[in-house]
């Protein structure tokens, strides 16, 4: 009952958010006859080829593959699964999963998500209570004296952990919030002797995702405890490597600027925000990542890493650069006076100076350029020198291979190596290749990406059964036709076969079949890319029942041939005589007859075109002939 209701939920949360309307928010959308356009927000294009079916309320890119219906697009937009992506547009139509998530838990479960979000905004506000007390004196002062006014802190969220082991644990209990919950957020430690409070002592900092979600804190020490900067452990919600402080609040920004700008702390970010510069983001303590590219990825075209200029700083920027790079991310490096840091320029020599400072940045590559030079110089032996050059080289040779560098960037870098190793750019060009192979070759890490588009298939039996699966995914109706040879069992491709067994399900059930709801059916985006990749090839070749028909004469065909060959191989070991069920095979006999004639399998044969010349049907039948009589009753005629 809670499943049927669930999915009666789902469909009104569908039907409350026009793909159209959710699209639009993020994506600036143009009318193209039918259909609406615009630029893709999962991959970088100068050419919009990101398309919106208002009437079969699904989404489409033909530049990068993705696809599927506003939930999966949701999905796709903010990193996140299909039961959030259902929160988020549930939320966003004003319809509540309150019920639902209390049904659908067992008592004895992990806490979900939702659970850790609100217990997260719950401490968000308690650390705000203890900020704007009179025991959080201290640590307003310490805030204005980095320059953060009132009004900014609000808008923050900033807050702060009292010092004492237990403080917030005490006060989450009264507000009916169990230990259990609060460990899973983590919000406070659990040993032997007890549990204490995570946070002490500390200015905190809630960290919200693209969604406006408290997913986790990061606190700064208000005393002299070695640990300057704590963020909270890993949970079900947040991930460190995988988020970006000031995310929330710099997303409407990119909408216009496309430019997201990285600096390395929290305070850092706040002041940029204070000084106007809205699109500013931070790392939480660690280096740029993978994840963080591919996040910023669907939202912004340029990055620009703002770093200290001290030696760690140029460590992170150097980290940074081979991890976006790859990414197809235009990523420039900026850097602050030396001794100083972003939140330093911007307090002691105002905003004009910060935007010089990003004015000044440099491509990532000619940053690592600059580097390898000056390395170069300070070298003391050749071999000092070969090796910084071969880690330029192997930064370039990574770039090459995800295809982010442009010609123009790449000849000027190709140019600029050859000049410092006094080699053309041929044997430069050559240098990189033989990097590049080594690179491959040492990277075992299976890919994660799935190939654009569909590959061919070679086998005409799963040609067809592809091409069946194309129609009936636009036009359902032809499934009566064809559905003595369209078996998913038959298919090959696990997602196809995925895709063919959910269709038949739901074209024999009550409801039958429908585009939005089969899609749907399944939680994860690449299967909802392939469904719409099927779709779109079949409606690009159009003439439907002529495709169908085709397909499923060539699928006869081939069982006509399958039954035939193995026929002939039942009749060599076992005489002219074959018994159907000990062949395995099931064509339909004469009415009473028990065996199958050769010559109806010679019939059938000359029938079908792989069988039409004779030298394939010849050799066995001469050899039974040859060897022995023929019975009574056996129409066995060697032939010509």
């Amino acid at each position: 009952m809670v499943g049927r209701d669930s999915a009666f939920l789902t469909e009104k949360i569908r039907e409350a958010n026009d793909i159209v309307d959710v699209v639009g928010s993020f994506v600036a959308l143009r009318r193209a006859g039918k259909n609406l356009k615009g630029l893709c927000p999962f991959h970088r294009e100068k050419t919009p080829s990101f398309n919106v079916l208002a009437d079969k309320q699904i989404f489409k890119c033909f530049g990068c593959g993705a696809g599927g219906d506003v939930f999966k697009f949701i999905q796709l937009r903010d990193g996140i699964n299909f039961p959030e992506a259902r929160e988020v547009l549930a939320r966003r139509a004003g319809i509540s999963l309150e019920k639902e998530s209390r049904e659908r838990r067992p008592e004895s479960s992990a806490p979900a998500k939702g659970e850790l979000e609100r217990v997260n905004q719950w401490a968000a506000k308690w650390f705000r209570a203890q900020f704007d007390s009179a025991e959080g004196a201290a640590c307003q002062k310490y805030v204005e004296s980095r320059g953060i006014t009132a009004e900014t802190a609000l808008q923050f969220g900033l807050g702060f952990a009292p010092a004492g082991w237990t403080n917030l644990l005490p006060a989450a209990r009264k507000a009916g919030i169990s230990d259990a919950l609060l460990d899973a957020a983590g919000l406070i430690k659990r040993t032997d002797r007890g549990e204490y409070d995570a946070f002490r002592n500390r200015l905190m900092f809630p960290i919200t995702d693209a969604l406006g979600r408290i997913i986790g804190f990061g606190g700064r020490a208000l005393d002299d405890d070695p640990a300057k900067y704590l963020n909270s452990p890993q949970t079900a919600l947040f991930d460190k490597g995988r988020s970006l402080y000031g995310l929330r609040d710099a997303r409407d920004s990119w909408r216009t600027s496309r430019r997201a700008i990285i600096t390395e702390g929290y305070l850092d970010c706040i002041l940029c925000h204070q000084a106007g510069f809205k699109d500013v983001i931070a790392t939480l303590g660690t280096a740029m990542t993978g994840d963080h590219g591919r996040l910023l990825m669907q939202y912004v075209d340029t990055a620009v890493l703002v770093f200290d200029a001290d030696e760690a700083g140029l460590r992170a920027a150097d980290r940074a650069i081979g991890v976006t790079m790859s990414q197809k991310l235009d990523v420039r490096i900026a850097q602050v006076p030396e001794g100083m840091d972003p939140a330093d320029v911007i307090v002691n020599h105002g905003s004009a100076m910060f935007d010089e400072v990003l004015t000044s940045s440099v491509p990532a590559l000619e940053f690592k350029w600059n580097q390898v030079t000056q390395r170069c110089q300070d070298a003391a032996s050749d071999g000092d020198r070969r090796r910084a050059v071969e880690e330029f080289l192997g930064v370039v040779a990574a770039a090459v291979g995800e295809q982010s560098i442009d010609p123009i960037q790449r000849g000027f870098i190709l140019n600029q190596v050859g000049k410092l190793l006094s080699l053309t750019t041929d044997q430069v060009e050559r240098q990189l290749r033989m990097i590049a192979r080594r690179l491959r070759s040492s990277d075992d890490a299976p890919s994660r990406s799935i190939q654009a588009g569909l590959m061919p298939l070679r086998n005409g039996e799963q040609t067809a059964l592809r091409d069946i699966l194309s129609v009936l995914l636009n036009e359902p109706e032809f499934f009566e036709d064809v559905s003595d040879v369209f078996d998913p069992a038959r298919i090959q491709d696990a997602l196809d076969r995925r895709v063919a067994e959910t269709f038949v399900e739901m074209v024999r059930s009550e409801q039958g079949y429908n585009l939005n709801r089969m899609i749907g059916v399944f939680d994860d985006t690449d299967t909802a890319r392939r469904i719409t990749d099927l779709l779109f090839v079949g409606e690009s070749r159009g003439n439907f029942g002529a495709t169908a028909q085709g397909a499923a004469d060539r699928l006869r065909n081939v069982d006509t041939q399958q039954w035939v060959s193995a026929s002939f191989s039942a009749m060599k070991q076992q005489g002219s005589k074959a018994d159907v069920n000990e062949v395995g095979l099931k064509p339909v006999p004469a009415e009473g007859e028990e065996y199958v004639q050769l010559e109806d399998v010679l019939t059938k044969a000359r029938g079908t075109s792989h069988f039409v010349a004779r030298r394939h049907l010849a050799a066995p039948i001469r050899q039974g002939a040859d060897r022995r009589a023929a019975a009574p009753g056996e129409s066995v005629r060697p032939t010509e």
